[in-house]
């Protein structure tokens, strides 16, 4: 089934993830988004969709801290944090009340105590859950000693706290379904993990992001919406999330495996490739090894 990479790929509109494709534990790929570059000069459009909790603009930003640039090596950005942010704004959170508490931290490398999905909202955060009206997820990170924040690569790590957080028998907003992302290399919990063992303690959760199929339409809506969805590819390195999501959305994808998120779940679990995509009941139209022909470094 492994289909070897061709650059003169056939898609008009290229969609990529972000972990896992051009980002990785050891920094941005420079063959992978000089890959995306001589897409936009061969006339192609790609745009990046991550289940990030930032914004469209502050993921802009941040990826230009890091070499990666909007116009040169992307045409645009849609991010979970940002389809989240404007279905608030319009008034479409389906939860009662307008008091939410935090769990984890509000903004990754952000002192901020309010998450930017809620900027400019009439939502407010408290300290206490007592008095929320929901709870958004946050960064899942946990306090040392000394009070500082730091990430965990183990799941039973927050299994009492979100038991004590579903006992409240509050909704669960959730943008980022990511369970895990790769941080230096290390491949600690995210909020996909916390929202799958919320519902577990029977917990409602309310989720933004891939594999959400409104999260492409939404892309697809403001930037390409006169390109038929066959003559699109969505790129991702995990099943769960970018694959079933391109596939409820009706587009072609491919599974990069180098440094992904599905590449390392086959070898924790010691599983080929085939057997995999069959536990995980979707399968791409593509597997690759890496987006790039070139090593990722």
């Amino acid at each position: 089934m492994l289909a070897l990479f061709m650059r003169q790929i056939d898609a008009k509109i290229v969609i990529v993830d972000a972990y896992g494709v051009f980002n990785f534990g050891e920094g941005i790929s420079p063959n992978a988004i000089a890959t995306f570059q001589q897409w936009l000069n061969e006339g192609k459009k790609v745009y990046i969709l991550s289940n990030t909790t930032a914004l469209n603009d502050g993921a802009i930003k941040s990826y230009e801290k890091k070499g990666v640039i909007k116009g040169i090596h992307y045409t645009d950005m849609m991010t979970s944090g940002q389809y989240a942010h404007e279905d608030i704004l319009a008034g479409n959170l389906p939860v009662k009340g307008k008091k939410y508490f935090v769990f984890g931290t509000p903004n990754f490398k952000n002192t901020n105590p309010i998450p930017a999905i809620f900027n400019g909202s009439e939502y407010e955060v408290v300290k206490d859950i007592s008095e929320a009206d929901f709870i958004y997820c946050g960064i899942p990170q946990l306090k040392d000693d000394a009070g500082e924040a730091y990430d965990s690569e183990k799941e039973e790590d927050f299994l009492p706290l979100v038991q004590e957080l579903a006992e409240s028998q509050k909704p669960l907003v959730c943008a980022n379904p990511d369970k895990t992302a790769n941080e230096g290399g290390r491949f600690v919990i995210r909020q996909g993990t916390i929202a799958e063992l919320y519902q577990k303690f029977g917990g409602q959760v309310i989720l933004y992001g891939k594999p959400d199929s409104r999260i492409f339409d939404k892309l697809i809506e403001r930037y390409c919406s006169q390109i038929p969805r066959q003559e699109m590819l969505m790129i991702g390195d995990t099943v769960r999330t970018d694959i079933k999501g391109a596939t409820l959305a009706g587009i072609p994808s491919a599974l990069v495996l180098e440094g992904g998120v599905s590449a390392r779940d086959m070898v924790i679990g010691q599983i080929p490739l085939e057997m995999y995509l069959k536990t995980q009941g979707f399968s791409p139209t593509y597997v690759w090894e890496r987006v790039c022909e070139e090593p990722l470094f």
